[in-house]
């Protein structure tokens, strides 16, 4: 058995294959444009990322299994009927939003946030970032009458092009301070707060999937990629933890199956 690792980070997308054998190669990277167009914007060519996806897996030749890792909370938005995106994804790092983070944390709504998705507010997160693009981007709002607009982080994106499923995982789904972490699934009043209507968002799924097939090849791990990274480096049991140094810097532990006191 051979399985295809792609990992779409935050300034480029490489590829490895690992076999029974325990061989790792790498088979494919790229790196791709960061857009600036305004002070504190962050955005990238979702189609650009696509291609390098798509590219990566093509360079790879025949294998049995593809996993894919993600950027986390950087969103796109498209039209389902088409699965073009609307405008450029909004990246992690943009704090377009933050004028709408501090005005709900002024009104004291970081308890809500804390409570259930276990997040602060924050303009690094997905939510508000998906309310801008209905306010800001034409279009979106006659798409999202007309049931068409979809709005995600990237992993939902590639997997509806690539296998035409509209679905996420809970670690990524757990990054927009949308999802109750007791109920691993779209909140009601996270949603209310922010203002994202249920309807443009992907089904949540395990990280493991199934994520559907593309080219008769099963997708079946997506996930984000620090999540990815505490796997990776075997932290497999409660206390466990690892930090990673890259575009950003980032602490992970795992803190086992009860939730740990705020």
């Amino acid at each position: 058995m051979k399985v295809l690792a792609i990992d779409q980070g935050t300034t480029g997308t490489k590829a490895f294959t690992l076999d029974d054998a325990g061989q790792f190669n790498k088979v494919a990277g790229f790196e791709h444009a960061q857009h600036y167009p305004h002070a504190g914007w962050v955005e990238h060519d979702a189609n650009e990322l696509l291609a390098h996806v798509t590219a990566c897996i093509a360079a790879a030749g025949r294998v049995d299994a593809i996993g894919i890792d993600n950027q986390g909370e950087t969103i796109v938005a498209w039209d389902a009927q088409t699965g073009q995106p609307i405008t450029r994804a909004i990246v992690w790092q943009d704090d377009r939003t933050k004028d709408v983070t501090e005005r709900l944390k002024s009104e004291g709504a970081e308890e809500l946030t804390q409570a259930r998705a276990g997040l602060p507010l924050d303009p690094y997160f997905s939510a508000a970032k998906m309310r801008w693009i209905i306010d800001h981007v034409t279009d979106a709002k006659d798409l999202l009458k007309q049931g068409r607009l979809r709005i995600a982080t990237s992993d939902a994106f590639f997997l509806h092009r690539l296998a035409g499923v509209f679905a996420t995982d809970v670690t990524t789904a757990s990054r927009t301070s949308l999802m109750s972490l007791d109920t691993l699934q779209w909140d009601d009043d996270l949603l209310k707060l922010f203002g994202v209507p249920r309807e443009v968002l992907p089904e949540i799924r395990a990280t493991t999937g199934p994520f559907g097939d593309h080219k008769g090849i099963p997708v079946t791990a997506s996930l984000v990629d620090q999540q990815a990274a505490l796997f990776g480096h075997g932290c497999m049991k409660t206390g466990d933890a690892k930090i990673t140094f890259g575009t950003g810097a980032f602490a992970l532990a795992i803190a086992g199956n009860t939730r740990p006191p705020r």
